[in-house]
């Protein structure tokens, strides 16, 4: 067996659960849905032609190996540290410069980034999964072996996702702080994959290593929470509301709140 059967796995789980979640949070507009599918395949690509030849161009200047490890000199691995988020923060919300994605940005920028950047980690599941079938390296490795693996791509994807929302906030935000969402997000990433990356250099005791999956769900949770009281769904709310619901359960705006105008009073008398 390889990894196959859990990667399809996981990409089937974040795929229904990231469609349930858009539907939620947007009411009845699919539109959101389908900007899962505009990430799907930036994983490989961002990864063949960017990341792996950037590298090797950069360690090749250099005089060293690209290869991270304790004998990397500590400027190439702070490059390679900051090489993924980087690179992959700027592919995930690169769809929204397109004018149909910049739309529905500008509505919601946080259901934006969310499918965004989810479709991308649902593509990066699948690449990886084929790079490490391809390889060879785990042949004969029983299929329950990855759990982890599976696991630890359900919630990369959902973090990706709340990456791209944190870029996409600071795109449509004041543009003193456009550049805030990014550095935010380039940060966010960083810090999730810094203890993988250490693990390369030094050993890492398995029980802080443990720790890298439940950091990767409450983290990201944490910041979704913070966008989403930041109102970034409340134009599509109130959108769906208006699309959707009938005339008298919309709630009286300050025209219809005003009582009606009684008009000129009548001259003629009144009997008693």
């Amino acid at each position: 067996m390889t990894v196959i059967p859990l990667a399809v796995a996981a990409v089937v789980l974040t795929a229904a659960t990231a469609s349930w979640l858009l539907r939620h949070l947007a009411g009845r507009d699919p539109g959101y849905l389908w900007l899962l599918c505009c990430g799907l395949g930036s994983s490989a690509l961002v990864n063949l032609a960017v990341k792996q030849p950037l590298a090797h161009t950069v360690a090749s200047a250099g005089g060293v190996e690209a290869e991270v490890g304790p004998a990397a000199p500590l400027w190439f691995l702070v490059f390679a540290l900051l090489l993924p988020p980087v690179a992959e923060e700027a592919v995930k919300a690169a769809p929204a410069l397109l004018p149909a994605v910049r739309a529905r940005a500008r509505r919601s920028w946080l259901l934006t980034g969310i499918a965004l950047g989810t479709g991308y980690g649902i593509g990066e599941a699948g690449f990886v999964a084929g790079v490490m079938a391809v390889s060879g390296d785990h042949a004969g490795t029983p299929w329950w072996h990855f759990s982890f693996f599976a696991a630890e791509r359900v919630v990369a994807s959902f973090g990706h996702g709340v990456m791209t929302a944190l870029v996409l906030r600071g795109f449509f935000a004041d543009h003193p702080r456009r550049l805030l969402g990014c550095l935010a997000a380039v940060a966010l990433h960083g810090l999730l994959n810094l203890g993988p990356f250490l693990n390369q250099v030094v050993d890492v005791p398995p029980v802080l290593l443990a720790l890298g999956l439940p950091a990767g769900v409450v983290v990201p949770a944490l910041v979704f929470a913070h966008l989403l009281r930041q109102g970034g769904t409340g134009v599509v709310r109130a959108e769906a509301d208006r699309v959707w619901r009938p005339d008298w359960a919309l709630a009286p705006g300050p025209d219809t709140a005003r009582p009606p105008d009684p008009g000129p009073p009548d001259p003629r008398p009144r009997e008693s």
